[in-house]
């Protein structure tokens, strides 16, 4: 194998195994959040939603999910 070969599978392998599902849930939420909203302003709505980042949406939902305390 040659040492370019070589370099090329080692990083490759290194950024399949550094990719975490935590990652992967947070790109594809990133990236359906901007297609919703590049929709949106495609069609000149003037009630386009306010875009939730992945981190403020699961901090609502840890709410939700956690009993209140009473």
């Amino acid at each position: 194998m040659t040492p370019v070969l070589r370099v090329i599978c080692l990083a490759s392998v290194a950024l399949v195994t550094g990719c975490t599902a935590e990652t992967a849930k947070h790109t594809a939420y990133e990236t359906l959040q901007n297609i919703g909203q590049q929709q949106c302003e495609k069609s000149l709505s003037p009630d386009c939603d306010r875009r939730v980042t992945y981190d403020q949406y699961q901090r609502e939902r840890e709410k939700l999910k956690t009993p209140a305390a009473q």
